[in-house]
């Protein structure tokens, strides 16, 4: 595993076009010492992507493990140590107290996209607390995605979901083509 920090053009960006106002940090000055944040994934961009840039956004500090090698995630997956068996992963550790100690620390994982976006945008009071209404929008629109590419990871991901006949090559073309011709453009 490595641990990869946001590049200059990546951080450039980030600081440039995405943060309002070119603020440092948007993180609501209520968190006095936010937890450390330790994202497990592959050396792709793929699903951690959007939480990697979250953090760059919000000023959260995260650090970003990637696993070198499939053989890495399986053996942290067939020991046991990843909750449902997933990546991303994400690790909170939060200080029990005030002043943080690593002994008086309480590490959770955290899995599954959305709900990690959930968890950070709330973090750092991007995801409103006191607005309902607004708050399922946005959640909507995560959901939005997860449904617009359900059929490309079951397909993409075909014996994880037991569709052992997407083997086929030319079966495999046609339902990518279905999915990119017909389902993708009623969704977005």
């Amino acid at each position: 595993m490595r641990s990869n920090h946001h590049s200059f053009i990546d951080s450039f960006f980030i600081h440039r076009h995405l943060r309002p106002n070119n603020k440092q940090t948007i993180m609501p000055k209520t968190i006095e010492k936010p937890p450390q944040l330790k994202l497990y994934y592959f050396n792709i961009k793929g699903k951690g992507e959007p939480i990697r840039l979250l953090c760059a956004y919000a000023g959260l500090p995260l650090e970003d493990v990637r696993f070198q090698s499939y053989q890495e995630f399986l053996e942290l997956k067939e020991k046991g140590h990843l909750a449902f068996g997933q990546v991303p992963l994400l690790q909170v550790t939060n200080s029990t107290t005030k002043d943080y100690d690593e002994s008086s620390a309480a590490s959770t994982q955290l899995v599954q996209t959305a709900a990690i976006l959930r968890y950070l945008a709330t973090l750092a009071g991007l995801h409103p607390t006191d607005n309902p209404l607004l708050a399922a929008k946005i959640d909507a629109i995560l959901d939005q995605e997860a449904d617009a590419f359900a059929g490309c990871t079951a397909a993409y991901y075909y014996k994880r979901y037991g569709m052992t006949p997407l083997q086929d090559d030319k079966l495999r073309e046609q339902v990518f083509s279905n999915i990119s011709n017909e389902v993708l453009p009623r969704h977005l």
